[in-house]
């Protein structure tokens, strides 16, 4: 769907006026702009709501040589705390103890064990903060996480722009359009030219339920992918390999 797809659906559909009055003045309650903004505003809160596929993104870091400062911010148009995966190189940091941390244990297990060369990483505040002690400088690291935007969605001049909303390879992606217009037409109900914000709310629950719909298949599809080998902790040698050696014994397991 076009920009100016969008724009007449909303006006002829939602709002029973024609788009051709609003473009040519000619309307006394809404101007061409409070229609840009509906609809740029409905494509934002469908990009916002959920780690949509056509949102996965990357972006490399390139540490710093000769010593990594074992941190780095996100990438322009990168949301925060959206990373799932670091990649050192060719070597994912996932799997048996490696992989993403809270930030209060990866920080605490840095001032307990400073030399440690784990392949852990963790972020913060949108910083990405990675084990330096297991990085050599000029080493390519890519994070992948969400892309949300590094410019407005939809350029009001460009009518035929299409919709930054890909939830079905190109194609006429009805359901992902319909949730897009019912929150443009919320927004506009909610603002002081409508002054509805009952059937606003109305609206956006509508949009919701289809963006829910939409987002079911996507999450029953990813349930059905294997992790491998991904523990949930850092686990060290808890239990030993051996029974006691004297039945007095009682050194049953590695703890400290």
């Amino acid at each position: 769907m076009t920009f100016l797809e969008a724009k007449t659906n909303l006006c002829q559909t939602k709002l029973n006026i024609t788009y051709s009055d609003i473009s040519s003045g000619e309307n006394q309650l809404f101007e061409i702009t409070d229609i840009d903004d509906a609809v740029n505003f409905g494509i934002a809160k469908v990009v916002d709501y959920k780690l949509w596929p056509f949102t996965e993104a990357s972006f490399n870091h390139t540490a710093e040589s000769p010593t990594p400062s074992g941190s780095f911010a996100y990438a322009a148009g990168f949301e925060a705390e959206s990373a799932f995966l670091l990649m050192v190189g060719t070597e994912p940091w996932l799997g048996y103890g490696k992989g993403k941390r809270n930030f209060p244990d990866y920080m605490k297990w840095f001032s307990q064990y400073p030399s440690d060369a784990s392949k852990i990483w963790s972020e913060y505040g949108g910083t990405i903060y990675y084990n330096a002690n297991a990085v050599s400088g000029g080493a390519t690291i890519k994070v992948f996480g969400k892309q949300v935007q590094t410019a407005p969605f939809v350029t009001p001049t460009d009518d035929a722009e299409e919709l930054p909303v890909n939830l079905e390879n190109q194609s006429d992606m009805t359901s992902a359009n319909e949730a897009i217009i019912l929150l443009a037409y919320a927004y506009l109900l909610s603002s002081e030219k409508k002054k509805n914000p009952a059937q606003a709310a109305q609206e956006e629950k509508r949009a919701y339920l289809i963006l829910d719909t939409l987002w079911q298949a996507i999450a029953e599809r990813k349930a059905q992918l294997s992790p491998q080998n991904r523990p949930l902790f850092n686990n060290g040698d808890l239990f030993n390999s051996g029974r006691p050696s004297t039945p007095t014994d009682t050194t049953v397991g590695n703890f400290p």
